[in-house]
């Protein structure tokens, strides 16, 4: 169980901070049933709520600051993959944003990122699709990373394009 004030990845909403647990006075919710009442870190307003029992992988405590750095030294490491399939890329894509998990988050970013390479150096620009995937995997990267490094999302990038170079 998670506890107030804890930093957590909620899938694709990225980082989220436990704000209270137990019971939520909303109509047509069980009065008898805990929730976690979370806010969007990088976005301001926001407020989640989901069962504390709710056996999902989406909901997950966020790195350490050591895993944080270990996951960033092996980000040269990545060997870039393509799917060809549309549909296929697409359903795994929506996987990985929906699971949020790091390794995978890193993998997809670093094919993007090749693929836009690619697709450049043949006088061609991204797609809307891949940027879009792109923008979204690393908008819960960076922000997972910039909480474990105590560092904001811009610094997180120049963590990894350092660590990529």
């Amino acid at each position: 169980m998670f506890k107030v004030g804890e930093y957590v990845v909620y899938g694709n909403k990225g980082v989220c901070q436990i704000k209270s647990v137990g019971p939520i006075d909303m109509p047509g919710v069980p009065k008898d049933k805990e929730y976690y009442t979370m806010s969007q870190v990088y976005l301001r307003g926001s407020t989640i709520f989901t069962p504390v029992d709710n056996d999902t992988k989406a909901l997950r405590k966020i790195l350490t600051k050591k895993q944080a750095k270990q996951l960033i030294s092996e980000f040269k490491n990545i060997e870039p993959s393509w799917i060809k399939d549309d549909k296929e890329r697409d359903k795994i894509f929506t996987d990985i944003l929906r699971t949020a998990d790091c390794k995978e988050l890193c993998n997809m970013i670093v094919s993007l990122y090749h693929r836009k390479e690619e697709r450049i150096a043949g006088g061609k620009k991204a797609t809307s699709t891949d940027e879009r995937y792109f923008h979204a995997a690393e908008d819960i990267l960076l922000g997972e990373l910039g909480i474990a490094l105590g560092v904001d999302k811009d610094k997180a990038r120049e963590y990894i394009i350092e660590s990529y170079g």
